[in-house]
């Protein structure tokens, strides 16, 4: 089984420390894949500091040079992993980038090149801003060759034509059906690749989420644990996790104990390089 981390929303407003903070630990184990946003538009984003929030201006990644420095170092040393994260993130009036915006190819593009010579590494993943992405933002990253952090589904841009879709589609009717919502499986649709993440939040529930792991276990499939460093020190309700960070690290102990599992980038799992079963 293979295990990884995804953690959305590193921006012009990241700090370092806010990064090693919560990663410092985790990364002697095996890498975080970071999905990095290019050109921050300062919106309405949580992950915006509220000083900044809701002014919409616009932040390039490098005007925060001791964060770029970090990135840099921390790639070349198989810390981390850079995804592309959308291109400002924010709209006004709540809109979603990636389902409800315009000139996607271009922002795909530029913003997939920018990542890729300001970090000296190669960008394979793009994670849309809040989940939300539709056919046109499907079609902008298959044309720039990047797979999908996260599931689009037929609603969102999957060809009602293709025989694999369909066969996907009702797989994942049956699967809900039967009362599995999660998704242990890389899925090949056409011109690219997508993974679902599990969700770790304020709202996450620890046994939810140690029920998906187990069954991407048995079914020698994938477990994405999806988070944003900026909600670490945040409580939850959940009896079995005192915050955000402690749901993640547990799982992170889960993943370390058995000798069943992978830890791979996204981009690794998705690709299958470096070699798919070599243990890091």
């Amino acid at each position: 089984m293979y295990f990884c981390i995804r953690d959305d929303d590193t921006s012009f407003f990241t700090a370092p420390d806010e990064l090693e903070r919560a990663y410092g630990e985790v990364t002697k184990h095996g890498p975080v894949s970071l999905a990095i946003i290019p050109f921050c538009r300062a919106g309405n984003s949580k992950g915006v500091p509220a000083a900044y929030r809701e002014q919409w201006s616009i932040h390039a990644l490098e005007e925060n040079g001791a964060l770029v420095e970090y990135l840099r170092r921390g790639i070349a040393e198989g810390r981390y992993e850079a995804m592309l994260h959308g291109y400002h993130h924010d709209e006004l009036e709540h809109r979603r980038e990636f389902l409800h915006g315009t000139d996607l190819a271009r922002k795909v593009r530029e913003g997939k090149r920018y990542l890729e010579q300001l970090l000296d590494t190669t960008i394979r993943v793009f994670v849309p801003p809040h989940n939300a992405i539709g056919k046109e933002g499907l079609q902008a990253i298959t044309a720039a060759g990047l797979h999908l952090g996260g599931v689009a589904g037929m609603r969102h841009g999957w060809p009602w034509w293709s025989p694999s879709c369909l066969g996907i589609w009702w797989h994942l009717r049956r699967r809900r059906k039967n009362g599995l919502d999660g998704l242990p499986y890389v899925l090949d649709v056409p011109g690219h690749k997508e993974l679902a993440g599990t969700p770790i939040t304020p709202a996450a529930v620890l046994r939810k989420s140690l029920r998906r792991f187990d069954e991407a276990i048995g079914l020698d499939g994938v477990f994405c644990a999806a988070t944003h460093y900026w909600e670490f020190g945040q409580p939850v309700t959940d009896p079995d996790a005192t915050t955000v960070g402690d749901h993640l690290y547990k799982l992170v102990r889960r993943a370390m104990a058995d000798s069943k599992v992978r830890w791979q980038s996204v981009g690794a799992v998705m690709t299958g390089s470096p070699p798919l079963g070599k243990r890091p």
